[in-house]
């Protein structure tokens, strides 16, 4: 053999034995999947985001796949609940929506995002009563978040009570936002009136 052919399989004997001895047969539990450990279990978090991926490119089937799979794996979890809402609405599934949301409800009794997000879904099916108790529950449990104050002065707007709701807009918005709001809210009362 000639001394570069020695060589060359020397160099690949070298490689093969550097290779062999950075493998490891069982994963260090110590250490990242990247870096050679073990696979960790996938977080209520990174499938809500996954969800949401998915929804936001309207695979919301597969995003649904991924809700119920956050269900039976993590139910402690709020994203479980607010983020299985968003995909039901996203189908136009308002009524699926509110009950998702009444076992978030179950779960997280008195929570202020969960009752401020069945709030706007009863808003969506034209439910002014149910949704003025939700935007009341999370109001109350935080008066200072914009948000609730906001759709709790929609509430209010849309039931005929327009002092309070521009008592309420004035907190969190501009005048001309409020006044604004206002016409809005009263050229959209007709369609919450209740059912004669």
């Amino acid at each position: 053999m000639s001394p570069l052919k020695n060589r060359s399989w020397s160099a690949l004997a070298l490689v093969i034995a550097l290779a062999a001895s950075s493998c490891q047969s069982t994963p260090d539990p110590n250490l990242d999947w990247f870096e050679g450990g073990a696979l960790k279990p996938t977080t209520a978090q990174t499938l809500q985001l996954t969800a949401r991926v998915l929804a936001s490119r309207g695979d919301t089937t597969r995003a649904g796949y991924v809700i119920e799979r956050m269900q039976r794996e993590h139910p402690d979890y709020l994203g479980t609940y607010t983020e299985g809402a968003e995909v039901l609405l996203a189908e136009g599934r308002i009524t699926e929506a509110i009950a998702w949301l009444d076992r978030g409800l179950e779960r997280f009794p008195g929570n202020a995002v969960l009752s401020n997000d069945r709030g706007l879904c009863h808003l969506l099916a034209a439910d002014l009563a149910h949704a003025t108790a939700d935007f009341e529950a999370a109001y109350e449990l935080d008066s200072s978040d914009a948000e609730y104050v906001s759709n709790l002065a929609l509430a209010r707007a849309l039931g005929g009570d327009a002092s309070a709701a521009e008592a309420l807009w004035n907190r969190v918005l501009p005048p001309a936002d409020v006044r604004a709001n206002l016409a809005i809210a009263e050229a959209s009362r007709a369609r919450f009136a209740p059912a004669n």
